[in-house]
């Protein structure tokens, strides 16, 4: 951690200065629409992007189609809330039912669509036709797991979705929209809509503004701004009464991870500083999954500085709750072997990472099967242990059953797949 700890509330960055003056310039010149954290806007605007007009759009949409796919890109968090509760309020008179789905945090791509479809199969068999609003895409993948190899699967999973008889909403930040187009396209064709929600909110009690971010920043400024964002957000919850847990996992760890995977590793490190007090607190949070989850989120963002022995106690810790929570061959508890079995991977100590990844691949075989998605990480996982090793001979085998694995459950022409494929090519060189 940093040497000095700094007050909560006392925070001053020079970095995201620019952001605050210049983006007060734009509000004041009307490019972006503002509407009041208290209650709904001061004016109900009906201009492109406002609350009003993409909470009518939708709500059209939802009375005239049976079902399909709306993408709408969105940056205040609290301004996409009160498009939902809008469209809800529209749509109650008709008795059309709008249900909500936030996507877990921190999962791997297989994962995240296997629980997005459970959810979505769900709520279609209870609630035919209704619509479903999809949140929580920036914060939902693993940061192991590189973005666009993990949309490229949501991608190739698109049929899953489409067949049932829902009208769906999936909101993505900016920040994720830039690969999103690329990484999906197929899927990205089928929107029937795609929505751009401008209109911000800002907080009435304080000078602060949560606005979008120019289309024309680069990653890293990008980063800044969702991170801003993100610590504005966290104050105005904290003000509201949100629990620790809450403000860590829905606004302080988003903004870590913004900076983290845009590697803007000064602006990471000033935040972790500033809030190290509140950060060192975890130690002291009543221990549960999510607590456990956030420990992970949080140990990887130091795992990312290359500060390994910060990140190693909180891995340990999310471990050890999980071995309190849970019966010892929990799937859950193989994923806190693997992420800590990963970090010594990196800090070079092969043996303990090793004896991890075996005891990982041992729970998943067991509880999920020898064919399972999840057993092929942690093959490839080890294999790419042994290959760090130079133990070759060993590595070999475990890539060809990860790939045997994915051909199995994907088919042939899935990103896992060519991942698989990949990793024995570069063994063979």
């Amino acid at each position: 951690m940093a040497n000095s700890s700094v007050a909560l509330g006392c925070i001053h960055w020079s970095w995201i200065f620019w952001l605050i003056k210049n983006d007060s310039l734009k509000a004041q010149e009307g490019r972006f629409p503002v509407a009041a954290s208290d209650g709904l806007s001061r004016k109900q605007s009906t201009s492109p992007g406002s609350i009003a007009e993409i909470s009518k759009r939708l709500a059209l949409w939802a009375r005239r189609d049976p079902k399909g796919l709306v993408r709408v890109e969105y940056s205040s968090e609290f301004a996409r809330q009160r498009v939902v509760q809008q469209l809800q309020n529209f749509l109650a008179k008709d008795e059309i039912a709008v249900h909500e789905i936030t996507l877990p945090a921190y999962q791997y791509s297989e994962s995240l669509v296997l629980n997005l479809v459970q959810q979505l199969h769900q709520v279609a068999q209870e609630h035919p036709n209704s619509v479903v609003s999809i949140a929580g895409f920036s914060t939902a993948f693993n940061s192991r797991e590189p973005l666009p190899d993990a949309l490229r699967v949501v991608n190739f999973n698109r049929d899953k979705y489409v067949e049932l008889p829902l009208k769906q909403i999936w909101w993505m930040t900016p920040n994720l929209m830039q690969t999103v187009i690329h990484a999906m396209p197929d899927m990205n064709s089928w929107f029937s809509q795609r929505l751009q929600l401008t209109e911000a909110v800002i907080d009435t009690s304080t000078d602060s503004q949560i606005l979008l971010a120019d289309s024309s920043t680069t990653n890293i400024d990008d980063a800044r701004h969702r991170a801003h964002r993100l610590i504005q957000q966290f104050h105005t919850a904290k003000q509201a009464g949100a629990s620790d847990s809450d403000l860590l996992a829905t606004y302080l760890l988003p903004a870590l991870e913004a900076l983290a995977d845009a590697n803007a590793q000064k602006e990471l490190s000033d935040i972790t500083g500033q809030f190290e007090g509140f950060l060192g607190a975890l130690k002291l949070a009543a221990p549960d999954n999510t607590f456990a989850r956030s420990l992970d989120r949080l140990a990887l963002t130091y795992e990312k500085q290359g500060r390994y022995g910060e990140a190693e106690p909180l891995y340990r810790q999310a471990l050890a709750v999980r071995e309190t929570l849970l019966k010892a061959d929990d799937p859950d508890i193989a994923t806190s072997l693997n992420n800590l079995a990963e970090l010594h991977q990196a800090m070079g100590r092969y043996s303990e990472a090793e004896l991890l990844h075996a005891r990982s691949l041992a729970i998943r075989e067991r509880q999920l099967g020898t064919d399972h998605p999840d057993v092929a990480t942690s093959l490839s996982n080890l294999a790419l242990l042994y290959k760090s090793m130079e133990r070759y001979s060993e590595a070999e085998p475990l890539f060809e059953r990860s790939l045997t694995i994915d051909e199995k459950v994907y088919g042939a022409d899935h990103p896992s797949v060519a991942t698989d494929l990949n990793n024995l090519a570069e063994l063979h060189q």
